[in-house]
């Protein structure tokens, strides 16, 4: 999106804030908002900030793709060789981590099966994920009143970005608005911009997500607006729609493998 001065001091109060989330262990507004940062100023400092977030939280096939686009992609401006080096650098971080945790998904599923049952996620899983919400929150708390006008700036920029047809950019401030705020109509027009990008991964991720801001509502006791609530039944109901013809035609392939399978057994027995 073109640049303009507003959004680079934006852009300076976002990483600010992104930086405070950080060291307040609130790495996953820190992703959010160091990706906001990105896009509202194309720096690279901002955007090996939001790759490193998401490997801090342990997702490190995010941040390995992370690593790779930008080796590969300059964005219009030549990456600085101290950058590239860092970028480097936590890629093999990325890819080793990515590895340990191929093995260690293989060993559990080892474990469970010996057991008679199923692995992943379970308990520990959804616990490290409540702490950490946790202490998103409590960062937010902790913020000062700059935080608020911040996020209010973040939405108007995403607003704009929205109407020029930049769902993609737009998806990225509303996230860092919601990080900020916590406000759950945030998370959920960011939400319809994933859904708006268009296609079945993309309809999946908003159709999970709708589901987990439900949740969210539920959980914390803050239900959304009843204007709100209509929105997300019917943007879930567009996302799932949008799912369902994929997975037809995906089996239809299938379908048609397997009987051109079986012609050619026949043919062969014949």
């Amino acid at each position: 999106m073109p640049i303009t001065d507003n959004h680079k001091v934006l852009a300076d109060q976002v990483s600010a804030l992104a930086k405070r989330a950080n060291e307040a262990g609130a790495v996953a507004s820190a992703a959010a908002l160091f990706e906001a940062a990105h896009a509202l100023s194309n720096d690279w400092t901002s955007r090996v900030s939001a790759a490193n977030m998401r490997l801090k939280l342990g997702d490190a096939a995010a941040a390995c793709a992370a690593y790779e686009s930008m080796l590969c992609d300059d964005g219009g401006s030549a990456m600085p060789d101290r950058i590239r080096q860092l970028t480097e650098r936590k890629r093999e971080e990325a890819l080793s981590a990515l590895a340990e945790a191929e093995r260690g998904q293989s060993s559990r599923a080892s474990f469970w099966a010996t057991l008679g049952g199923e692995g992943g996620g379970g308990i520990a899983a959804r616990t490290t994920t409540v702490a950490q919400r946790r202490i998103e929150a409590r960062w937010r708390e902790s913020e000062p009143a700059a935080a608020p006008a911040t996020a209010d700036a973040l939405k108007a920029a995403g607003n704009a970005r929205n109407q020029a047809g930049d769902a993609a950019v737009a998806k990225l401030l509303y996230s860092a608005a919601y990080a900020l705020s916590g406000r759950l109509e945030l998370r959920l027009s960011a939400a319809n911009m994933e859904l708006k990008e268009g296609g079945p991964a993309h309809a999946a991720a908003a159709l999970d997500e709708y589901d987990r801001i439900a949740a969210e509502a539920e959980a914390v006791g803050r239900p959304l607006s009843q204007a709100h609530t209509s929105l997300l039944t019917r943007k879930r109901a567009e996302a799932a729609a949008q799912i369902r013809p994929a997975a037809a035609a995906s089996a239809v392939d299938v379908s048609a493998t397997a009987a051109a399978a079986a012609d050619a057994v026949a043919a062969v027995d014949a």
